[in-house]
């Protein structure tokens, strides 16, 4: 199968495959929610409903709260293989997160995988179907004695036309993934862009 040809069949396959966390996966996200509150629940018909203007601390706490949705979705995975795939992250209009993920019995490099997830999120954004979109991946950092230190990356972008990027630095001990204080960027919207 040549390289093109798989790339074409991650990209198919990132665009269908939405997936909802799991039980466990909820109950650990628990202690973070709390802190966060979740997007209110709309019952209005939403092909007839007016955009309402959101701010951007509204925008923030919903990106905020995808994010926490997505570090319950990677947390097993990374404490049990010490890293996990980039998936894409979804905020439906209702509060509902989605995760999305790549499926494939392929060994698919990190980057090519990025690469295409970033790719799908675009053509999800441009469907304005969801709230906010996102990428989650580990990133290794070299440091001056040669040695490397990794972040876990967040970049997320709401509809409203904010985005933010967080990189957290991380360790895994005893079973728990232990997050450090993030750097948190404000960056310039991509995928929701005004044509």
């Amino acid at each position: 199968m040549t390289r093109s040809f798989r790339c074409l069949i991650v990209s198919v396959l990132c665009l269908f495959i939405w997936v909802s966390p799991s039980q466990a996966e909820s109950t650990k996200a628990k202690k973070l929610e709390e802190t966060i509150p979740m997007p209110s629940k709309s019952t209005a018909d939403l092909n007839t409903l007016k955009r309402a203007k959101v701010t951007e601390d509204q925008a923030i706490n919903q990106l905020k709260y995808m994010m926490v949705k997505g570090f319950a979705r990677m947390e097993e995975d990374l404490v049990r293989k010490g890293s996990f795939p980039p998936f894409g992250l979804t905020l439906l209009p209702d509060g509902e997160f989605k995760a999305v993920i790549i499926e494939t019995d392929e060994n698919i490099p990190m980057q090519v995988q990025l690469i295409k997830m970033v790719e799908s999120m675009e053509t999800i954004a441009k469907t304005r179907a969801v709230w906010a979109v996102g990428v989650m991946y580990i990133r290794a950092i070299k440091l001056d004695d040669g040695s490397y230190v990794q972040r876990l990356i967040v970049m997320t972008e709401h509809i409203a036309g904010w985005a933010r990027h967080w990189a957290y630095p991380f360790k895994v001990e005893k079973g728990e993934v232990k997050l450090g204080k993030p750097t948190e960027t404000p960056a310039k919207p991509i995928y929701y862009v005004n044509k």
